[in-house]
């Protein structure tokens, strides 16, 4: 599924391929991080436990697959639920 997500390096938005939906279930953090109970699209699904989603600012951003939270640890984080996974690959990680 295409999916328009925002750049900031080039002020524009994008258009990138949407490999399925995570529900973020935790303490919600930062302005444009992650609300507790939101959906989000994931893009890719990378190698060392992380996920690239495009959170409340917008812009996809790596996340840890077992713990999303801020890398200043500012949170204790939460987890994910896979909400659709149009590509088989969110259910193989989360």
């Amino acid at each position: 599924m295409k999916i328009k997500v925002y750049q900031s390096e080039q002020d524009k938005y994008i258009e990138m391929e949407s490999i399925g939906k995570v529900k973020y279930v935790g303490e919600s953090f930062g302005v444009d991080g992650l609300t507790n109970g939101n959906i989000y699209d994931v893009i890719e699904v990378l190698k060392d436990d992380l996920i690239r989603v495009v959170d409340d600012s917008g812009e996809d951003y790596l996340y840890s697959i077992s713990n999303p939270r801020p890398l200043d640890e500012s949170s204790p984080g939460g987890k994910w639920i896979v909400v659709e996974d149009y590509s088989g690959k969110l259910s193989q990680v989360i």
